[in-house]
This record gives structure tokens, sequence and C-alpha cells, in this order.
């Protein structure tokens, strides 16, 4: 396969040149606008996502003030028991890709976005019903495997079925609907005990079960099981009587041509690659704090000296990631993948270099020196700042990519190698976030976080392979 394979112009509108004619504006939109309400459909998928991530952050600190499970007995964590309520999630959702990856390929997209539903709400059940810690980190780790599924059905379906042309600004509503998520999951937080909170947690993917049976199979799948009349119909009714389907279904035939399918693809040189520079993007944006930061951010600001409730003010900060998302949303499609990336690192980094440096001359002040108490809000700031321009590029990214740089017949294995070594390293950096705070320090780890961001801006600017516009097959 070569790289000039995916850089081929995308078939959306027959050439009035070409005896073609142009499509009216008022169907454009009417059109597009159905393939936003589809992808928004897939987006609750993401919403369930969202809120199991961020449980851990309004969980951990109910757990701390009352710590009574539904069934009479307690739970009390330690400090690793704390780390993998977030770090278990993402070791289940290996198991998640891995399933998916198969399923995805095997009985379809719509049909895995289905299956996934099961996990989520058992593993929500489990965890509200939990009477010791164990059973509490079991829920976890099912939840994780629903998480898991999420990212490679979820990711393929969103970026199989808009127009080339606002591929990116659809392929970013997932991550829109995991921001929301988090939201949702700390707003209740704020009131409702950890046990309740699960419960109110099993809604979402009980709501997105509904919506699948109004979501049409991907085109792009049903075109490499060879249903390619069963394709066509979905196409037209995707892109409008004006488009060349035709044309479309072909070229998508003669990418998916050119090499191998299934796991045996995944040896073609270039697949290879691209699944090495997509692994790093993982890592980069793992190893800045993405998600460390996210997931314990109530444990952070605690830790840094925040003046006000946590929990309020990860409500705030959740409120701040959607706005983070929304601009991500209008941004991919203009400045491109690489650019929104390559911005996102070099903030972060920026902010997480200040917060680093806060925390260290505030440690090392004569304890009669007020200069840093007057100071709190330096931190609050930071926090803020980062989850903000992270949800612009650096968390994102990393998912859309992961899909767009395969072709349909090798998609689902090569998302699911690279979601599955990003899981490893989200796993290893969240679990690893209390012996690296006390090895390096709270300011050591802030600035080791930034450092990481550094390296993501100069492998931004000269690694990443810029996807805007271009046909992904």
């Amino acid at each position: 396969m070569t790289h000039e394979s995916y850089e081929v112009k995308p078939f959306d509108v027959k050439d009035p040149d070409d005896g073609g004619q142009e499509e009216p504006m008022a169907e454009r939109r009417l059109r597009l606008a159905k393939q936003v309400s589809l992808v928004l459909m897939v987006t609750l998928s993401c919403v369930s996502l969202g809120a199991t991530l961020t449980w851990p952050s309004p969980a951990v600190s109910s757990l701390d003030k009352d710590n009574s499970t539904l069934l009479g007995t307690e739970i009390v964590l330690t400090a690793a028991e704390k780390d993998m309520t977030g770090s278990l999630v993402y070791l289940g959702s290996l198991f998640g890709a891995w399933a998916a990856g198969w399923t995805v390929s095997r009985i379809g997209r719509r049909r895995s976005l289905q299956m996934l539903v099961a996990p989520f709400v058992v593993g929500w059940l489990v965890t509200g019903l939990a009477s010791n810690t164990a059973m509490l980190l079991t829920g976890r780790f099912i939840q994780g495997i629903g998480g898991g599924a999420v990212t490679i059905a979820g990711y393929a379906y969103v970026v199989e079925l808009p127009d080339t042309c606002i591929r990116g600004m659809m392929a970013t509503l997932p991550t829109l609907g995991v921001v929301l998520g988090s939201l949702y999951t700390v707003a209740f937080g704020y009131i409702l005990p950890w046990h309740y909170l699960s419960f109110v947690g099993a809604i979402p993917p009980l709501l997105f079960l509904f919506t699948t049976f109004f979501l049409p199979e991907s085109p792009s799948y049903l075109v490499i099981r060879g249903l390619r009349q069963q394709a066509i119909a979905i196409l037209r009714d995707l892109r409008g009587k004006y488009a060349d389907v035709e044309a479309e279904v072909t070229e998508l035939e003669r990418m998916n041509s050119t090499s191998s399918g299934g796991w045996k693809g995944l040896l073609d040189k270039n697949i290879i690659r691209r699944i090495c520079i997509v692994v790093m993007v993982f890592f980069l944006s793992q190893m800045c704090g993405n998600f460390v930061i996210m997931i314990y951010t109530a444990r952070i600001l605690n830790a840094t000296g925040a003046p006000i409730n946590p929990d309020a003010i990860t409500a705030i900060t959740g409120a701040l990631r959607v706005a983070g998302t929304m601009m991500a949303v209008f941004m991919l499609d203009v400045l491109g993948r690489r650019y929104c990336l390559l911005i996102s690192h070099a903030i972060n980094s920026t902010f997480l270099f200040v917060l680093g440096t806060f925390v260290y001359m505030a440690e090392a002040a004569e304890p009669d020196d007020e200069t840093f108490s007057n100071l709190t809000w330096v931190p609050m700031v930071c926090v803020m700042a980062t989850l903000f321009f992270c949800d612009m590029g650096v968390h994102p990214i990393p998912f859309i990519i992961a899909s767009e740089y395969f072709p349909t017949n090798v998609r689902a294995q090569a998302s699911s190698v690279c979601f599955s070594a990003g899981t490893v390293i989200i796993f290893a950096v969240l679990q690893l976030y209390s012996p690296m705070q006390a090895a390096l320090g709270q300011a050591g780890l802030f600035w080791l976080y930034a450092s990481t961001s550094v390296v993501g801006v100069f492998f931004s600017l000269f690694v990443v392979i810029e996807t805007k516009g271009k046909a992904v097959g």
C-alpha cells in the first residue's frame, strides 16, 4: 500500500463541468444535518465512556467522607487502590478493544455498538452494589471493557460515515461526548454519594442502546464485505442525489484491494509506520499529564492547595473541557490535526511549567511567608487551562488519527493495536501517579509532564501526518 492511496480527492459531489449538477445549498445542509444527527447518536456511547472515566474524582472524595455501602459494610481504599479506581478501567479496556477489533470486522460497526452496552450497565450495577473493595474494583474493570469497545467501534463508525469535508468536526464529537459524560458524573457526584452515582451512570448506555436501532451500518464496512448494493443505498441517502456514489464505492474498493485485510494486513510497511506514529502520539498525549489531571482533578487540586471545594472546581473544569472540545470541533477542519495537536501541547507545557514552579516555590517558602497563600488561584488557573487546551488537541486527536490513518480492511485491527498500546500507557501513568509523585515530588511530576509536551510539539510538527480533507478509505 502506498502513501498516496490515503490522499485521493474524495468523491463527494459530481463535477458540473462533467455533466453533473451542483448540489443546492438547502439540500446539502439537510443531508449534512442527517449525518450530524447519526454521529450524535453514536456520541451517546462516548458519554457513557466519559462518565466512567471521571467517576473516581467525585467518588473517591465521597468515600473519604462516608465509606458505608448499601449492604451495610464499609470500604476503605489505600492510596494504591484509589489509583486503581482510575487505572483498572484502562486495563479492562484492553480486553474491550481487542474484542471489538474482532466483532467490528465480523458482525459490523452497528451490532458491535449495541453489544458494548452490556459491560457498561453491568459494571455500573456491580460498582453501585459493591460491599467491599474487590467488588468495587471489579465493577470498574467491567466498565473498562465497554470503554475499550467504544474506542474501536465508535471512532471507526464516525470516521467512515460523514463527508470528508466535515469528518474532522464529526470525529471530534465523540470526544465532546466523553467530556459531557465527565461533566455529567461530576455534576451528579456533587450531590449524590458514590453508590447512587453509579446507578445514575447506567442511564447513558441504556439511552444509547435505544438510539442504535436508528443507525445504518457503515457503508465502508459493507463495501469490504462485498455488499456493494447495500453500501450504495446507504451512501445515496447520506451523500444525496448529486454525489457520485458509484465512484466513491469504486475508490473504497480500490483503496482496500492494494493490501491484505485483517490482521495479516498489519504487516504492510506503511501500516507499521503509521501504527508507530499513532502509538507515539498516544504516549506523548498521556505522559503530558492529560488523563492524570482529568481523572484525579480533586486530588491534584488538594495537593496544590486550591482554596475552594475540589469537587466544585472539578465541576467548573468539566464545563471548561466542554468549551475546549467545542473549539476543537470547529478548528480541526480549519487548522488540521497536526497543528491543533502542536498548539495544544505548546500551551499545556507552558501552564504545567508554571504550575510546577509555583508548587516548588510554595513548598520551599518559609512558614511565615504568606506570598503563596495569596496566590492560590494560580494552580486553579493552570489546571483549568491545561484541561481546556488539552481537549483542543492532545485528548481527541490520538483517537481520531488511530482510525483515520488506516483503510477500512485493516482499520479495526490497526486501531485495536493503537488503542491497546495507548491503554497500557494510560494504565501505567495512572497507576504510577502516587509512586512518581513520591519519587519526583509534586513539582517534579508537573515538570516531567510539561517536558513531555515540549517533545510533543516537535513530534507533531515533523512526524505527524496530516489527514485533513483526505479520503481515508
